[in-house]
């Protein structure tokens, strides 16, 4: 069985501007070496139109020729950090856990809410017992750090709950700040909430994955996705390899989840080559390291499995 546990819903109106204009800067800047010449908001614009999916046809779509059995949707509050969004959040929230509802088979809603919101554990509270979510989504480098006091009453809930809660870590692009989001912030929560399963989503980073590993050896309820990892199988493969390899060594396969982060690289790699990628580590690891069949089944759904009792 196959799970992402990283996936996202984008409708138009679901997020600021902000944050694909962000996007956008890589692709303006590249394009400029090639000599061709569009602003930030033409590229962001387009970008939101090509992510339109409300409905999730794309996801499922997408799942279907992967062979995804099931994917968590991460809705992702930046509300506070950039006023404006044309749909409100708890609207956001609503539509995801609509969606989950609609295809109980193939998806699952987390809640995405911003912990500097006055109300932030009632709307947890109304997420999770009223519209069935099952889990928890903070994106920090919207401008608060994952051990800040203001996070500690959700994360309280969701230990009392038993939910797990994925949280961003690593770089982002403008104007999201990546102060926020460095592995060794997760430390305390290792120490604060023992009990709670805290997935540290990217595993820290394609620079920052060796302090999250440092992190999880000592603090056992840190867990990790490998979402957004495709851009390092696909610049240095080796390199990837090495870094999953570590990561079983030292924190355990266990521990390891498999994501995509779709729709965010789908024009990068495939979520169905992205899939073959993992499972053909047992047979095509790079030279000197190697992957057992039983690891990989473990990592591609196996652990989500069990952490979320399907």
């Amino acid at each position: 069985m196959v799970i992402d546990i990283h996936t996202h819903i984008f409708g138009k109106g679901w997020l600021p501007k902000e944050f694909f204009y962000g996007i956008a800067r890589f692709i303006t800047y590249d394009f400029a070496k090639q000599g061709i010449q569009q602003t930030n908001e033409e590229v962001g614009d387009g970008l939101i139109d090509a992510s339109d999916d409300p409905g999730a046809e794309s996801l499922l779509s997408e799942m279907e020729d992967a062979g995804i059995e099931m994917s968590v949707l991460l809705p992702v509050d930046m509300e506070i950090a950039f006023p404006g969004q044309e749909v409100s959040m708890d609207e956001v929230n609503r539509l995801h856990a609509e969606l989950s509802r609609k295809h109980p088979q193939r998806l699952i809603a987390f809640a995405g809410i911003d912990p500097r919101r006055k109300n932030a554990v009632d709307l947890f509270k109304k997420y999770v017992q009223d519209w069935g979510v099952r889990g928890l989504k903070l994106h920090p480098t919207a401008g608060f750090y994952p051990n800040q006091k203001e996070v500690y009453p959700l994360l309280e809930k969701a230990s009392e709950w038993k939910t797990p809660v994925l949280i961003h870590s690593g770089s982002m692009m403008v104007p999201l700040r990546s102060k926020y989001s460095q592995a060794i912030h997760f430390d305390d929560l290792g120490v604060d909430f023992p009990d709670l399963p805290v997935i540290a989503a990217h595993s820290g980073g394609i620079f920052g994955y060796q302090q999250m590993i440092s992190v999880m050896t000592t603090k056992l309820n840190i867990l990790a996705d490998i979402s957004a990892w495709q851009l390092i199988a696909l610049k240095n493969y080796p390199m990837f390899c090495r870094g999953l390899r570590d990561f079983m060594d030292f924190a355990g396969c266990e521990r390891i989840y498999f994501g995509s982060d779709s729709p965010s690289f789908r024009s990068f790699m495939s979520n169905a080559d992205w899939v073959q990628m993992i499972k053909d580590l047992p047979h095509k690891a790079a030279d000197g390291i190697s992957f057992k069949e039983e690891e990989i089944s473990a990592v591609l759904g196996g652990n989500a499995k069990k952490l979320l009792k399907i």
